[in-house]
């Protein structure tokens, strides 16, 4: 993962444009916590998204292919493809617009968009920080996105779980989701 080296405080550090997702470069993470013990953190694999900042606010827009989930462990990313979890088959991607945009304090910045999962969609919010941009080796112009938040999976019907001995669940309800994003200005 990049770690952007300075931050700016607002949506306008986005150059006018558009931008393709460097999926080479970029990352789409999530943490659970299991049996309240220990955070599982996995990614999907597959993955595109776009920045369009032609208009008075960016909009990003991703894909997400389910099938590519990697928690780290063949078993449990079979289960979560499962018609149990995120029914891969009948439900392929996991897609995501923002609507809205907006500078906070510091550096933080907050995108308001939909998350469709599992055919469900609900409204979210994510966020973070714009990266200050520049000019990668080859001379195409690049930005950063980090953004996160945190979704309870139910809302998109993920709600196999089990019960513990000790009133525990096995899945946490409460998912954390990571984004990573560098992205290059489309020519």
């Amino acid at each position: 993962m990049e770690t952007p080296l300075s931050t700016t405080t607002s949506l306008e550090a986005i150059p006018a444009g558009s931008y393709n997702v460097d999926p080479a470069h970029s990352n789409v993470g999530f943490e659970v916590r299991h049996m309240g013990i220990a955070t599982v953190r996995g990614a999907f694999r597959k993955f595109e998204g776009t920045i369009d900042a032609t208009g008075s606010a960016p909009v990003l827009e991703g894909t997400v292919a389910v099938a590519s989930i990697d928690s780290n462990d063949p078993q449990r990313d079979g289960h979560l493809t499962s018609p149990e979890f995120f029914d891969a088959e009948s439900h392929p991607e996991i897609t995501f617009r923002s609507a809205a945009g907006e500078p906070l304090d510091g550096n933080q910045i907050r995108l308001n968009g939909e998350i469709t999962i599992k055919g469900i969609t609900q409204p979210i919010e994510l966020t973070g920080v714009v990266a200050e941009g520049g000019t990668d080796p080859w001379g195409h112009e690049r930005i950063g996105l980090e953004l996160s938040t945190t979704i309870d999976r139910r809302e998109f019907d993920l709600k196999w779980n089990q019960t513990l001995p000790n009133g525990n669940v096995l899945v946490s309800n409460e998912v954390k989701l990571l984004l990573s994003v560098s992205a290059v200005k489309a020519a």
